[in-house]
């Protein structure tokens, strides 16, 4: 009995274990089921978003180019590529042939990039033997980001285990500071310029690059390709630009001022040919100023201020004085006065004031120019001869509502749509109609006591001369997509009519007097008729320190203009009354204009010939040549070069094949090595240097030298010529021949005048003292430019 009862009781025993069992999966079955059916959907998304865990990235599409009138490039943004390592997947294996596979991946990436590690990306694939895992347990490892096309695709070639290439773009500026203010730039979240204003057009699609991982082992690299951006064609000329710039520059470092620009323009259909400002900057490196680099004092200076000061230097630099500042005009407003009073039949050609050289108004005085008094003067001659009193008359007979209707009409206090951001419209600085009293009609009328920007100034001058029309101002004139279609057009715009044709065309007779015999007779040219108003302008409260900005509105041919020129020195700081003027940076423009265009004299003169019938050369199509070949086509054209990069090859070149330029232009080569010019450095220009200065510079890049000649003459030639890449440690041969000058000291065996070695040490050293000065008073001086304010 005992034991049939022990026997009931384990079975009893097994049959709830067994029951508690089945109970137990039936809760886990119904569990599962459960969370297939309501969460199943959920899950498997989830699940397959794990899939494509461990890598997926977009690929940014290429910036669309900016190009300017005759195709030559301005901004271009070419694909480079990311490395990356799969440091698991190079990790697997412990065949020999795997071992292999992984030292081959290493080495061969050591020698392509050679600031890699070889140490560093062994211990990325080592195995922690505590986990089992590489140390850098990770299937995305970039190495090296923006590789060129040519490097990707050779180390492609390769096919080595673990190393990934994504694509990706880089942004370049093959002219550097060329048109800087206009193009622009694009980096991180700050944006200027057209690269701005149209980045919607130019920033392309996004593509997609992805791993799919099926399974444990199976690796799907997917790779959905960018489309990239639209190609901004502009109404910018290279060469017009180029010659802006040229004289911008030099008028700054004769006259150093707080802006010097210059505005080239179709007064017909508002295309913009240059607009050029001085502080200049690089478009591939923006956050570093020009100057810091050519200049040992302002470095030093840069290098002291804080990081906040250089930021507002820098965020000043980059801004757009053409557009987004704003000045007094002065007496370039003028003939737009004139025109008013001559549409609404005040007054007539024929109509006379008196100057006396002053006029009062309430408690003010003011005066003309000529405080003598210019006597009786026509309309033309008020304009010619820049008279106050003049002007005033005719604004007084206008009235002050027909002043104000006018000003509104000339688009002064609007912006004037040009395609740039941040325009100013400087409409918190002009008169309110009720604002308007004798004093303020009086002042307005020779443009003072109210603000303008550059780009208002020069869009209202062109509606006087080009038939009375207010043509919008326009840096583009065309959008073209990846496929040549054109997206977007930019013709001419006229926004409103202002004075009459008949007006107009009195207007473009009358200002050529101020070029034949008035106040522009400097910026005259024999045999070409030019029409222009020339301006100076107090700025600021008259209280303090006086502040001037001087301008030239210029335009050409005066019966038919086809480019009016502004030009500004806004603020110089060491202003003297008759000195400092717009006049010659205005004539070297025209004339460097005249004889790009080629442009026919109006009447004839040996200027006129020299200028019409210069020498120009037509520039080959150079891409693709080897720069030894293509230095001797250019020297036997007397045209100068300048090589960018190293290299043999020429990739591209500046400007392009086909253009007609002047004799003794420079021609821009950009250079690239080909497979086997590895270890080559490009030979230096050492041509008008002396033996002494050219060896060092030779013997610094590498090179031997040897020299045929006169030692104490300077290098009339060289070979292998200047950019050619050769080996390093070759031999250049320097051909030297006699100076052009001989100086005192050459005569005098290096005693210049005859003193005693005592005597010549003691003005060596009140030399260095003064020079000591000089540099703590022009440090004094570039921090105040820079900050506005004393050291």
């Amino acid at each position: 009995m005992k034991k049939e009862a022990k026997r009931i009781e384990a079975k009893g025993k097994f049959v709830f274990i067994l029951f508690m069992f089945l109970l137990a999966f039936t809760m886990l079955f119904g569990k599962i089921l459960y969370l297939k059916v309501v969460h199943g959907a959920e899950y498997s998304a989830e699940a397959k978003k794990q899939q494509i865990n461990r890598y997926d990235t977009v690929t940014m599409p290429n910036r669309g180019n900016i190009v300017d009138r005759n195709e030559q490039l301005l901004a271009v943004s070419t694909t480079v590529y990311n490395v990356a390592l799969d440091s698991i997947q190079l990790a697997e294996g412990e065949k020999e042939s795997d071992n292999k596979a992984r030292e081959r991946t290493l080495t061969t990436l050591c020698e392509y990039f050679p600031e890699l590690k070889y140490d560093t990306l062994k211990k990325y694939i080592t195995k922690n033997p505590k986990t089992g895992e590489p140390y850098l347990n990770n299937h995305w490892k970039y190495l090296k980001k923006g590789v060129s096309r040519e490097t990707t695709e050779k180390l492609k070639k390769e096919k080595l285990r673990g190393v990934y290439f994504e694509e990706s773009s880089k942004r370049t500026y093959p002219l550097n500071e060329l048109a800087c203010h206009v193009i622009g730039f694009a980096r991180g979240g700050a944006s200027w310029g057209l690269e701005k204003y149209y980045a919607d057009y130019m920033a392309g699609t996004p593509g997609r690059s992805f791993m799919l991982y099926q399974g444990a082992d199976q690796v799907e690299y997917k790779n959905y390709k960018a489309k990239n951006g639209d190609t901004l064609v502009t109404t910018l000329d290279y060469n017009i630009q180029q010659l802006a710039e040229e004289v911008v520059n030099e008028t700054q470092a004769e006259w150093p001022s707080e802006n010097v620009a210059a505005i080239v323009m179709n007064p017909n259909t508002g295309e913009i040919y240059a607009m050029a400002e001085s502080h200049a900057y690089d478009l591939n490196n923006p956050d570093e100023p020009l100057e810091a680099k050519t200049d040992a004092t302002f470095e030093e200076v840069w290098n002291e201020m804080t990081t906040t000061e250089q930021m507002e230097y820098m965020n000043k630099t980059w801004r757009n004085f053409c557009v987004s500042d704003s000045f007094e005009p002065g007496s370039v407003y003028k003939p737009l006065v004139a025109a008013a009073g001559l549409e609404e039949g005040v007054i007539t050609p024929n109509s006379t004031f008196v100057c006396n050289g002053v006029e009062v108004r309430g408690d003010k005085e003011m005066h003309c120019h000529l405080r003598s008094g210019h006597g009786s003067l026509n309309i033309q001659e008020i304009m010619a001869q820049s008279c106050n009193p003049g002007v005033i008359h005719i604004a007084e007979r206008l009235g002050k509502e027909k002043f104000y209707e006018y000003q509104q009409e000339f688009g002064f206090g609007y912006k004037t749509g040009i395609d740039l951001p941040s325009e100013m419209d400087a409409s918190g600085q002009l008169h309110s109609l009720e604002g308007i009293g004798p004093v303020e009609l009086a002042t307005m009328s020779f443009g003072q006591t109210f603000n303008c920007t550059a780009i208002q100034m020069i869009t209202a001058f062109s509606s006087i001369i080009n038939g009375g029309n207010m043509v919008r101002p326009h840096i583009v004139s065309q959008i073209i997509d990846a496929d040549g279609n054109v997206v977007l057009q930019n013709n001419t715009e006229v926004v409103r009519k202002v004075i009459s044709e008949e007006t107009s065309a009195y207007m473009r007779t009358a200002l050529k007097a101020t070029v034949d015999h008035g106040l522009g007779k400097k910026i005259a040219i024999g045999g070409y008729s030019i029409g222009c108003k020339t301006g100076t302008a107090q700025q600021g409260s008259r209280k303090q320190d006086r502040l001037w900005t001087l301008t030239n509105m210029s335009y050409f041919p005066a019966e038919n203009p086809q480019f009016i020129v502004f030009t500004i020195i806004n603020k110089p700081f060491d202003y003297v009354d008759g000195l400092q003027t717009p006049a010659p940076m205005t004539k070297k423009l025209i004339e460097g204009i005249i004889k790009y265009k080629n442009m026919e004299p109006t009447q004839e003169t040996e200027n006129a010939k020299n200028l019409s019938k210069h020498q120009t050369v037509k520039i080959g199509d150079y891409i693709g040549s080897v720069i030894y070949d293509v230095a001797g086509d250019l020297d036997g054209k007397d045209l100068q070069y300048k090589v960018i990069g190293t290299g043999n090859t020429i990739t591209n070149q500046v400007p392009k094949a086909g253009t007609e330029v002047d004799v003794g232009s420079e021609i821009l080569l950009y250079v690239t090595k080909s497979e086997d010019e590895s270890g080559t450095v490009g030979v230096p220009d050492v041509v008008g240097k002396s033996y002494a200065k050219a060896e060092k510079e030779l013997k610094s890049s590498g090179f031997t030298v040897a020299f045929e000649g006169d030692r104490d003459g300077i290098v009339v030639s060289q070979e292998p010529k200047y950019g050619v890449s050769i080996e390093e440690g070759s031999e250049v041969i320097l051909t030297m021949g006699e100076k052009e000058t001989t100086t005192a000291k050459d005569k005098t065996n290096g005693n210049t005048t005859g003193r005693s070695d005592v005597k010549t040490e003691e003005v060596r050293t009140t030399t260095e003292v003064t020079e000591s000065t000089q540099t703590t008073e022009r440090k004094k001086t570039i921090k105040k430019q820079i900050t506005g304010a004393e050291e």
